[in-house]
C-alpha cells in the first residue's frame, strides 16, 4: 500500500497551472546557544557554545499546500553539517509532533533537530518569530534558552509556537534509516535520500495563517557547524489533483527550478544575503 502511494505522489501529478505557488524557502535563525545552555545541558547531550538552531519554511501562495520534501534518482535531497546535528538526548524526537507541551520548557528540548510538515510540538504549529505574539511564551527552567545577544528575536519574547487543532504529522517514505541521524541516541551530520520523502498525506498542509502568510515549517536543525542543504518539494495547487514540483538543480519536463532550495549558512549569515531576501519574508496579499 505505501509503495503505491509513494509512486502516485511523485509520478502521476507533475503539472503546472501557470502560477508558481512555492515562492521561497525561508530559513530563520531561531536561536544561538550560549555558555549557560552548554553548562546546564550535560545530561541532555553535548551542545557546543554558539550552536545555531535553524528553522526551514516552505513559503507558498494562498491556496497551495505542502505535500512533500523528496529525493529522487535525478534530484538528491540532503541536509548536512560540517560537524554534528544536535539531538536532545533527554526528550528529543525526529518528529516534532511527538514532543508534548509539558516537555518543551525542559532543558534544550526546543533546540532538538527534527523534520515536520507544520508542527513544532504536540498541538503546536511552528511559525516565524516575527509573526508570533508574546502570549503563552514557553518559560524555561533554570537558565536555559535565555540568550538575547544574537541577531534575532529572543525566545523569551517570542517562541515561534502557536497552539492549534489537527496539527499535521509527517509520514516517512524510504527514509527510516536516514532519519535516524535525528534520533536522540544518534550522532551524525548528514541526512540524504535519492528515493524517499517526508510528506503530509491527504490534501497536504498549509500555514496556520494560510490566507496571507502561507508558510509551513518543514524542518528544524541545530548545529555549531556550517549547514548546507538541497531540497526538492512538491506542493498541491488550488486545482484538485494537480501538483507542482520544485527542484534545486537540473529541472526536467514540468519541474520548476527554485534557487532558494539550495542553502549555505555562510552565505545566510552575510549581510548581502539578508538584503536580497528581505522582501521575501514580508506579508503577501491574498491572491
Amino acid at each position: 500500500m505505501k509503495r503505491i502511494i509513494f509512486c502516485s505522489l511523485f509520478l502521476s501529478t507533475i503539472y503546472s497551472n501557470g502560477q508558481n505557488g512555492l515562492e521561497n524557502i525561508i530559513v530563520e535563525k531561531y536561536y544561538v546557544s550560549d555558555e549557560n545552555d552548554t553548562i546546564s545541558n550535560s545530561y541532555a547531550g553535548k551542545l557546543p557554545v554558539g550552536s545555531t538552531t535553524y528553522r526551514i519554511y516552505a513559503d507558498m501562495l494562498p491556496g497551495y499546500r505542502f505535500q512533500a520534501a523528496y529525493g529522487s534518482s535525478n534530484h538528491e535531497l540532503f541536509i548536512k553539517t560540517s560537524t554534528l546535528f544536535f539531538n536532545n538526548e533527554d526528550r528529543g524526537n525526529p518528529i516534532a509532533n511527538v514532543m508534548p507541551q509539558r516537555n518543551l520548557g525542559k532543558n534544550t528540548v526546543m533546540l532538538d533537530s527534527w523534520l515536520s510538515v507544520g508542527a513544532a510540538g504536540e498541538d503546536y504549529f511552528g511559525i516565524l518569530k516575527q509573526d508570533d505574539d508574546s502570549l503563552e511564551t514557553v518559560i524555561h527552567e533554570k537558565t536555559f534558552l535565555q540568550n538575547n545577544s544574537f541577531d534575532g528575536i529572543p525566545l523569551t519574547v517570542n517562541d515561534g509556537l502557536k497552539s492549534g487543532d489537527n496539527v499535521p504529522r509527517p509520514t516517512f517514505y524510504n527514509i527510516d534509516s536516514a532519519v535516524a541521524v535525528f534520533n536522540n541516541t544518534q550522532k551524525g551530520g548528514l541526512f540524504q535520500t535519492k528515493n524517499g520523502a517526508w510528506a503530509c498525506m491527504g490534501v497536504g498542509s498549509v500555514g496556520i495563517d494560510s490566507l496571507t502568510n502561507n508558510r509551513v515549517l518543514i524542518a528544524q536543525i541545530t548545529t555549531n557547524g556550517e549547514l548546507t542543504f538541497e531540497l526538492n518539494i512538491q506542493i498541491g495547487t488550488p486545482v484538485k489533483g494537480v501538483s507542482q514540483n520544485y527542484v534545486a538543480r537540473n529541472p526536467i519536463n514540468k519541474e520548476i527550478l527554485l534557487p532558494s532550495l539550495i542553502f549555505n549558512s555562510e552565505d545566510f549569515n552575510s549581510k548581502k544575503f539578508h538584503k536580497k531576501n528581505k522582501k521575501n519574508t514580508s506579508s503577501k496579499k491574498e491572491s
